[in-house]
């Protein structure tokens, strides 16, 4: 693909790249085959870029790593790497995110995050972000320094709320221009059962509407979970699946645009180690 028919792609087709940087998320294959409703989990390493909240509540140490093409374009691709590490009342976390090519347009995070559990029901994180967008050789790299916030609340075994915000301090990548804008999610975890999972998920950020997202997995056997989510704003639908072998996950899933077409996502996660009993 030729760079002008390329940019133009970015400003028709994703309008974030017009009005701002970073509006890509960046999650595992589990959470976009949930349609991104995942705010309120707390069950793998990628939940940083999500929640760093979420950390306090993790299982065990982990390792994660995602791969994938937005809309099937080799200059959309998307790569991250999470490692995760909870403790007895706090967790850390470190991430690395990158979206696009650097011969054209690429957009690189790494993150760090911290979170502490308050007794056995609540917890709250902070994620401290190096942002940096780097486009041809003929371009000087810009960049800037960002911080998310979160929370988890468990209610009780079988229902968790949470609360996240990103870019709090809307930095700025140019000096005087649109900086990054906020972004505010809630998000509800449902367990019904111990085979089931239920999410919702509320996003709001001022560039566009509210943005509604809904999630279901069922595990029909103990290691092959089946998911299925759909989002508003713009609509959207995804399922996924994967293969759970205790310490080692592999996943898969697809959404689909109305307009802008497929997308792909695998993960592989490596979790091992229990946290300390209290």
């Amino acid at each position: 693909m030729t760079r002008p028919i390329f940019f133009a792609l970015m400003l028709l087709c994703c309008p974030a790249a017009a009005q701002g940087a970073f509006d890509n998320l960046g999650s595992s294959a589990r959470s976009l085959g949930l349609a991104n409703a995942c705010v309120a989990l707390t069950d793998e390493p990628s939940a940083l870029s999500v929640n760093p909240g979420s950390l306090g509540f993790l299982p065990g140490k982990g390792f994660q790593a995602s791969l994938c093409r937005l809309y099937e374009l080799n200059e959309l691709s998307e790569g991250e790497l999470y490692l995760t590490a909870p403790f007895r009342r706090f967790a850390l976390g470190v991430g690395l995110h990158s979206f696009g090519e650097s011969d054209y347009y690429q957009e690189s995070v790494l993150s760090l995050a911290f979170a502490y559990r308050i007794r056995e029901r609540f917890s709250v994180g902070a994620t401290l972000k190096y942002m940096r967008v780097g486009f041809s050789d003929e371009y000087d790299a810009l960049s800037a320094f960002s911080m998310d916030v979160g929370s988890v609340f468990k209610v009780n075994p079988k229902i968790q709320l949470a609360l996240a915000a990103r870019n709090v301090n809307q930095p700025e990548l140019v000096k005087n221009s649109d900086d990054i804008p906020t972004n505010v999610s809630f998000g509800l975890a449902v367990f019904p059962f111990e085979e089931v999972t239920l999410l919702f998920g509320l996003s709001y950020e001022e560039r566009y509407r509210e943005r509604l997202h809904f999630g279901q997995e069922i595990k029909l056997l103990e290691n092959l979970p089946l998911r299925f989510g759909i989002q508003t704003s713009p609509a959207s639908y995804a399922f996924g699946t994967g293969l759970d072998f205790d310490k080692l996950l592999l996943d898969y899933a697809y959404s689909n645009h109305s307009v802008l077409g497929d997308t792909h996502k695998i993960s592989f996660s490596y979790l091992w180690g229990k946290k300390k009993s209290e």
